[in-house]
């Protein structure tokens, strides 16, 4: 039995060693560049800039700190990776995978993520002004206190995202569907929201002035102390919404809705 235990202790031990020395083997290929791939390495604080990794598989890899300025991550797999506080500015990631990855602080300025999936993705505090994220998946994201301003979201899916407190000054959200979104306190100035879904999103205390809601379907979303001066809300379903308290485009606040007063108690 004490044999049996010994060689099983051995088998295992000899087992993690090999694993380990395969990861090393594959992490050096991959900074070497003979390999693109490198699921869950450590390639934290690498530098990836300007390399092209169409296709790759990083899945699952930790990637803190690392740069990749102006790499090209076309239709890669970072999925569940940590990209805590990288450098994906002006980088090519259309329809690169990053579902349910950490890119907490990450820098995506000017990147180009058209088609790719960041569903379920921690996003909060990233610097991505101007990204386009045209018929991107954001379902699930979290984007808390991110800037996003002059960010291209056509026909992108956004529901049950998390947008509190985000800059989304200048943000084109054409055709997007935000619904069920949490966009409260959100900065949404002269942002285009056109034909837009928010049913259901909370947009509570959110500045969207001179925001374009043309056409766009509101119902049942909470507008609660929203400033909606100046904005354009011409064709736009209402059914349902909450406007308590909001600046409404006339620059009038909306008072709140009231229950009906009770029948007067007949006099005896």
């Amino acid at each position: 039995m004490l044999i049996a235990r010994l060689a099983l202790i051995l088998a295992i031990g000899l087992a993690l060693f090999t694993a380990r020395e395969a990861a090393a083997q594959d992490r050096e290929a991959f900074l070497a560049g003979t390999t693109v791939n490198c699921p869950g390495c450590d390639l934290s604080l690498a530098n990836l800039k300007r390399r092209d990794l169409t296709g790759a598989d990083l899945s699952g890899a930790n990637l803190t700190g690392a740069t990749f300025h102006r790499a090209t991550l076309r239709q890669a797999n970072l999925s569940g990776a940590d990209l805590t506080n990288a450098n994906l500015n002006k980088t090519i990631l259309v329809q690169a995978n990053f579902s349910g990855a950490t890119l907490t602080s990450a820098m995506l300025f000017e990147a180009d993520a058209s088609g790719a999936d960041f569903s379920n993705a921690n996003l909060a505090r990233t610097l991505m002004g101007s990204i386009r994220l045209i018929r991107a998946k954001l379902d699930g994201a979290i984007l808390s206190n991110a800037d996003l301003g002059d960010a291209a979201f056509t026909d992108a899916s956004l529901v049950g995202a998390v947008l509190d407190n985000t800059n989304l000054y200048r943000a084109n959200f054409i055709r997007a569907d935000l619904g069920g979104a949490d966009l409260t306190k959100a900065y949404m100035g002269e942002s285009v929201l056109r034909a837009a879904n928010l049913a259901g999103a909370t947009v509570r205390d959110t500045y969207l002035y001179a925001a374009n809601l043309s056409d766009a379907d509101l119902t049942d979303a909470d507008f609660t102390l929203a400033v909606l001066t100046s904005a354009n809300l011409a064709g736009a379903t209402r059914t349902g919404a909450v406007f308590d308290e909001a600046i409404m485009p006339d620059n009038r606040p909306n008072a709140p809705a009231r229950p009906p007063l009770p029948p007067p108690v007949p006099t005896p």
